[in-house]
């Protein structure tokens, strides 16, 4: 019949150029490995149920998504968006500024670019189109390549499944993603600043003292979560797992009880929308754990161990070896094969190598961030596009110096490991 992995990796194959959902094609590619190789279908079903189960990380997950929803459906989102407009609008490129720095406060309460792009991503293309402020496929790329900052400042959902593959420490990852993803925030503003004055786009009128603190007053309560979260994670007084539980309390008190701007119907839509969302991402942590299952078996992982090992190059070499292999792939493919599939397999040869895997899950995580605005596959660039109804060809085109510059941040933090590594070293 074969060699069972040879017949499985074709059938992966095969399904993901039928564009399946990658969780269905990965369970369904070890179910065929497993009728194939005569292995015990059952026997790795408890394992991956029990690996779960054990690991707390995991329902964490389903707790920021529910946090990130409540806050989009429960009027948070607005007053960031006023107090993002005091303090940037009268910028250069003021609503692109604008859209820049809501995602970098939104990023510290959601953790999904996703979230960011299809809720207060929507509102502020909205807001540069007006009036024919900016080019509708510009407004797209801004939101698009903004939002890429949510997955690398804390909290991160992309770092919680990482953090459940690799064994990294949980709040390491938070804390390392913090310095990464302001430089992100930083050099994209510098750059619409650059193209705003030479492409004349407009500023907005600097609010008066009052109405600036009045923004400021009415956004505390949004911009105390962060705080509360790492400050509970390395104060001691909540686990991560804890830190996301507060956090989805915290969000509905504000919300529903604080603002009364959400309403019981908002709060179940939250509910609902969570559900679906956490489900497929279990869906995908449970087909990479089984995968990953199979390799081991099929000593594959091994086998990248050994040739990691015997490439003579430096870290930094293979850093940027691995960099590439995944820009390449992010082309061709969403970022949940990598997620799920590529990097577990990595890990033990990354490992084994001496690579800190606090630096590499920060790195590789930005790495598929700027895959999903990387043409043709581009997935943010599709979603947005299609939310926005603006052609997703031009987009594209706009989106290039953004992926340019989220590239140089990338080589900036790989290159200087102390950019990403010395929050959690200091909070040792």
């Amino acid at each position: 019949m074969g060699d069972p992995l040879v017949l499985a990796a074709i059938y992966f194959g095969l399904q993901i150029v039928l564009g399946l959902p990658i969780g269905f094609v990965m369970i369904s590619t070890v179910v065929v490995w497993s009728l194939v190789s005569g292995g015990d279908a059952s026997l790795m079903s408890e394992r991956v149920i029990f690996a779960s189960v054990e690991n707390i990380i995991v329902i964490a997950i389903p707790l920021f998504i529910f946090t990130a929803k409540v806050m989009d459906h429960g009027g948070i989102s607005a007053r960031l968006l006023k107090f993002c407009l005091a303090i940037v609008g009268h910028r250069p490129g003021g609503l692109a500024q604008v859209n820049i720095a809501s995602s970098i406060i939104f990023s510290g309460m959601s953790g999904d670019a996703t979230s960011d792009a299809s809720g207060i991503g929507q509102v502020l293309i909205k807001m540069m189109r007006d009036e024919n402020r900016y080019p509708p496929p510009y407004a797209a790329a801004v939101t698009v390549a903004s939002s890429s900052i949510g997955p690398i400042i804390p909290p991160s959902i992309p770092m919680l499944v990482y953090a459940f593959f690799s064994g990294a420490s949980v709040g390491a990852l938070f804390l390392a993603g913090i310095i990464p993803g302001l430089l992100m925030g930083a050099a994209m503003m510098v750059l619409v600043a650059w193209q705003s004055r030479r492409r004349g786009f407009p500023t907005e009128p600097r609010m008066a003292a009052g109405a600036m603190l009045a923004a400021t007053f009415s956004a505390i309560g949004p911009l105390l979560m962060p705080v509360i979260l790492l400050g509970g994670i390395y104060s001691g007084v909540f686990t991560p797992t804890e830190a996301a539980a507060a956090a989805g309390t915290y969000a509905v008190l504000l919300s529903v009880f604080l603002y009364r701007m959400g309403s019981w119907s908002a709060l179940y839509e939250a509910l609902t929308e969570s559900a679906k969302q956490s489900g497929m991402v279990f869906l995908l942590i449970g087909g990479g754990f089984a995968l990953n299952y199979v390799f081991t078996v099929e000593k594959v992982t091994e086998a990248i161990t050994g040739f990691i090992l015997s490439m003579e190059i430096t870290q930094l070499q293979l850093l940027f070896v691995v960099h590439a292999a995944f820009i390449v792939m992010g082309m061709f493919l969403t970022k949940a094969p990598m997620m799920y599939v590529v990097i577990p397999a990595l890990l033990p040869g990354l490992e084994a190598a001496g690579v800190d895997l606090v630096h590499f899950g920060v790195i590789i995580v930005l790495n598929m961030m700027v895959s999903m605005i990387t043409p043709p596959m581009g997935l943010m660039v599709f979603i947005v596009g299609g939310l926005a109804k603006i052609p997703v060809g031009p987009i594209f085109r706009e989106s290039v110096p953004f992926m340019l510059t989220l590239y140089g941040v990338m080589f900036l933090i790989t290159v200087f490991p102390s950019l990403v590594l010395w929050l959690p070293n200091l909070a040792r």
